[in-house]
């Protein structure tokens, strides 16, 4: 995972850029290569600051809580799919099938996996021995 440098350093590092030192001169003084140089740069330009984006990782799901629960319960014998299109009417957010999966598991719902019960292909006949 790449090194997070501090504001300050970033802020030092582009100053020396705006004081008319190269690229190159900034990458041997700071002993920083290019690449976080460029990228601090055009963060600068896009957004005037060189703070690092804010990265978003896992977060809340909008399958939580007790909206989902009762929308579950009024869906109960939709499929996956019928589920995630109801949601995405009632809801606006479109969600997958996998994502209904998750949430009725974290639940403790199960879903059937067939509709009616199938006879085994490999039943046991008579041995002739």
């Amino acid at each position: 995972m790449p090194k997070v440098y501090s504001l300050d350093f970033r802020e030092a590092v582009l100053r020396s850029l705006d004081e008319s030192q190269s690229k190159s001169a900034a990458h041997r003084t700071f002993h920083l290569s290019r690449s976080p140089i460029d990228r601090w740069w055009a963060l600068r330009e896009q957004t005037g600051s060189v703070s690092p984006p804010v990265m978003r990782c896992g977060g809340t799901s909008s399958l939580q809580g007790a909206v989902f629960e009762a929308f579950v319960r009024a869906h109960a014998h939709a499929t996956l799919g019928e589920m995630s299109q109801a949601w995405q009417q009632q809801t606006g957010v479109s969600l997958s099938a996998m994502s209904f999966s998750r949430a009725l598991g974290r639940l403790g719902w199960t879903r059937k996996k067939r509709v009616g019960v199938t006879s085994s292909v490999t039943k046991r006949r008579g041995r002739s021995s």
